[in-house]
């Protein structure tokens, strides 16, 4: 059997930050539906559309997928169905990053925390390193008995 070599590659800051998250094209089109709100196919397709070369059905499975994995929620009621998100954008990246890192520091707790902790102290910003010490001192404290 052969093996598979998935590389990946850093994204630039200017790509959404949920890319990664999601697939590009999930993630495109979940941009376009919080931007708009309640939206049909045509709507995501024509903004899409704009960007890029894309197919209306392509739109349109995307679209059905998110619904099934509870994403957006469909409106069968009138001619065209309608999509609204089951969240905000911020509720999502909020919930995912909270499983992410759940499962990091289940999984890999010391290389995860290291690595937690490398971030704040490398971001110069004393009162974040003071509120994490903080933080801490409070779960010491509780163990204590």
């Amino acid at each position: 059997m052969r093996e598979r070599h998935d590389e990946r590659t850093v994204m630039p800051k200017a790509r959404s930050e949920l890319a990664g998250l999601l697939g590009p094209l999930e993630t495109e089109v979940m941009e376009a539906v919080w931007e708009r709100g309640d939206s049909t196919v045509r709507d995501v397709h024509d903004a899409l559309a704009r960007r890029r070369d894309i197919a209306y059905t392509t739109v349109m499975t995307t679209m059905a997928r998110l619904a099934g994995k509870g994403l957006l929620t469909r409106d069968t009621s009138g001619l065209a169905h309608r999509y609204r998100p089951t969240l905000s954008r911020e509720e999502y990246a909020r919930s995912t990053v909270h499983s992410v890192v759940d499962w990091l520091v289940h999984s890999f707790p010391e290389p995860a925390i290291s690595y937690f902790v490398d971030v704040v102290r490398d971001g110069d910003d004393p009162a974040v390193m003071d509120a994490l010490r903080a933080k801490v001192d409070r779960l010491r404290a509780r163990e204590r008995p």
